[in-house]
């Protein structure tokens, strides 16, 4: 059974483009992608500890490397995960350690909770017919305060090897629920963005973060099984009723061509039973 994608674009039409799961090149945008990211988390990281190159030098590298990235690769899943930029502005605001109070402590384990719950609660309401009346553009503000409040109470500075993973686990994450889209039920264009449901993968605690992916994953995997199951059994022999020729007339030229007619709607038919298009 041939299962296809529906991938919207980020922000603007959400146009459809139709991909075949069973395709390879479906999963080559998703590797190129996560390879990039990855290339980009090693050189920053390398240009600050190995080659200790000042901050602001680092900033405009890095600035630079994912302008002319956005710029050269613009795919609908680049745009739907926001090309390079959240793992840059990951990687360029938790990089000073310092030294914590408890209360600052207890705020950050706070923000980050609550930012997981929401980001949760979001995707559930994403997969389910659970609408909330919130306006898209105060759930991504509600989004960015949160994350303004991790950058500002966070004391630890994260290791490249952590920021890889995460990277990494990010656009995974932000290409299964572009890949899954057509089996939720429909929404609101203006919504459709994924940005602001994964992006506490790139910031908060650990524990939060396993929390947040078993929801995305296991919703999803939920959301498919269920539409799969639900699915009629059109492609079955049984719903198909082959056509017959009619009986002959006394027209000659007329029964001899409606044999042909019906050989090519059989064929027809047999076509898109095997693309699942019936």
């Amino acid at each position: 059974m041939v299962l296809r994608m529906d991938s919207r674009r980020h922000e603007r039409g959400c146009e459809a483009t139709l991909h075949d799961f069973a395709l390879v090149t479906t999963y080559l945008p998703i590797l190129g992608l996560t390879l990039r990211a990855s290339l980009l988390v090693s050189v920053m990281y390398w240009s600050m500890y190995t080659a200790h190159v000042s901050f602001p030098a680092v900033i405009m590298l890095s600035a630079s490397i994912v302008y002319l990235d956005s710029l050269a690769l613009q795919s609908q899943l680049d745009k739907a995960c926001g090309h390079l930029c959240l793992v840059a502005l990951a990687v360029l605001t938790q990089q000073h350690g310092r030294l914590c109070s408890d209360a600052e402590t207890v705020v950050l384990w706070v923000s980050d909770l609550l930012w997981s719950v929401c980001s949760s609660a979001e995707v559930v309401s994403v997969v389910t017919t659970l609408r909330s009346n919130v306006p898209s553009h105060i759930k991504v503000l509600i989004g960015c305060a949160f994350a303004s409040t991790h950058v500002l109470f966070n004391c630890s500075a994260m290791s490249m090897f952590e920021m890889l993973s995460r990277a990494v686990l990010f656009y995974v994450l932000c290409s299964l629920m572009i890949l899954c889209s057509p089996f939720a039920p429909p929404a609101d264009r203006s919504t459709c963005s994924v940005l602001h449901l994964c992006d506490p993968v790139m910031f908060v605690h650990v524990y939060p973060t396993l929390a947040s992916v078993l929801v995305i994953v296991g919703t999803h995997a939920r959301l498919v099984y269920s539409s799969v199951n639900k699915r009629p059994l059109s492609h079955s022999t049984d719903s198909y009723e082959p056509c017959r020729p009619h009986a002959t007339s006394g027209k000659t030229s007329a029964s001899s061509s409606e044999p042909q007619y019906c050989d090519l709607v059989n064929k027809l038919q047999a076509a898109k039973r095997a693309h699942g298009m019936v």
